[in-house]
């Protein structure tokens, strides 16, 4: 699991490995309208999305249902709702930008893993970011930012839908429900696993740490505060563990549950033992996109989240009459893995 944010500046460490309104619709999502996406070519076109090519045979077991998926889960899985595919639209006082905009990468220990992430050459980006060692030695042993490409990069408006995740035995309201965009071409159980990993990273592993209400415990380990109780979104390690491994491959769940300083941890008598934190969010945010989703060589399924911010010094916040207009697009590269019982995320970053 990449190393992930989350401010207390340890827990932070933890938790990025870990709309629009929706309607009742139930039909398998079309496919979306052709668009651009990424390539495995060194330098992408400037008005092209970077693409892989598959290989002409793929390892993929047959589609599961999105019924039998939640059905299978051996826990109380949320409740559902799917909107039918529409285009993206921008959060509100944001405009999509006429031209092209800055396309960077998020984060990488090294120039090799960052150029075979992000589809481009070590050279290149040594090209493109004459600072790159400024940048290892400012990020502290790492490379966060760098530009990916010379051209503008053209913003891909592929078709999404919206997927509202609800838990009613969720004391906090705000914590109760939430609504996501993922892509369309995906199938609905796909869907749904992406749509579920936002949901439980934004609500408890990501903008907040943690499940509550919990009764303190003292003398914890590390960062860990007390045990789940009634109105958590679980209070049972066994039935907290199913749902993880429901939504997420076994890879991701084995770093989330031993990474060091713990977010959760199984406590006695099949309790859960949880950490409680929060943090903030970049004031430059403007939503994001998706690049089309690809099947590759193993049967995994690749495609980038392109988070849209606006860098510009002109930038004085939310408060003028005129929409903010983003200037830079970060790829975070999203992979769900194909299982017997349906498609798994490897790995997704919240875009805030």
């Amino acid at each position: 699991m990449k190393k992930k944010l989350f401010a207390l500046s340890l827990i932070l460490a933890i938790l990025s490995a870990c709309a629009s309104a929706p309607s009742e619709s139930t039909a398998a999502a079309p496919a979306p309208t052709a668009a651009p996406a990424p390539t495995a070519a060194p330098t992408p076109e400037p008005t092209a999305t970077p693409s892989q090519t598959p290989a002409p045979t793929m390892a993929v077991y047959d589609e599961v249902s999105f019924d039998d998926w939640r059905a299978a889960a051996g826990c109380t899985m949320p409740d559902y709702t799917f909107s039918a595919p529409h285009a993206p639209q921008p959060l509100e006082k944001v405009a999509w930008p006429a031209e092209g905009v800055t396309l960077r990468m998020y984060v990488a220990d090294t120039l090799e893993e960052a150029a075979e992430l992000y589809h481009t050459t070590v050279e290149t980006l040594k090209e493109l970011n004459p600072d790159y060692e400024e940048n290892y030695i400012r990020n502290r042993g790492q490379y966060w930012g760098l530009k990916l490409q010379a051209e503008p990069y053209t913003l891909p408006m592929n078709n999404v839908v919206s997927v509202t995740v609800s838990a009613p035995w969720v004391e906090n309201q705000y914590d109760r429900t939430g609504t996501y965009n993922v892509p369309a071409s995906l199938d609905k159980q796909a869907q749904a696993a992406l749509a579920t990993a936002y949901y439980f990273q934004y609500k408890w592993c990501g903008m907040h740490g943690g499940f509550w209400p919990y009764e303190p415990v003292d003398d914890l380990p590390k960062w860990l505060q007390g045990y789940a109780t009634d109105g958590a979104f679980y209070t049972k390690f066994s039935e907290f563990s199913n749902f993880l491994h429901r939504v997420y491959s076994d890879a991701w769940v084995v770093d989330l549950l031993n990474e060091e300083p713990a977010l959760f941890a199984e406590g006695e008598n099949d309790t859960i033992l949880t950490g409680d934190g929060d943090r903030g969010s970049n004031v430059a945010y403007c939503g994001h996109l998706f690049t089309e989703p690809e099947l590759q060589p193993d049967g995994s399924m690749e495609f980038w989240q392109l988070v849209l911010t606006c860098e510009s010094e002109e930038f004085a916040g939310w408060g003028g009459e005129e929409p903010v207009v983003p200037d830079t697009a970060t790829v975070m590269p999203v992979r769900l893995v194909s299982t017997e019982d349906g498609w798994r995320v490897n790995g997704v970053t919240l875009p805030n």
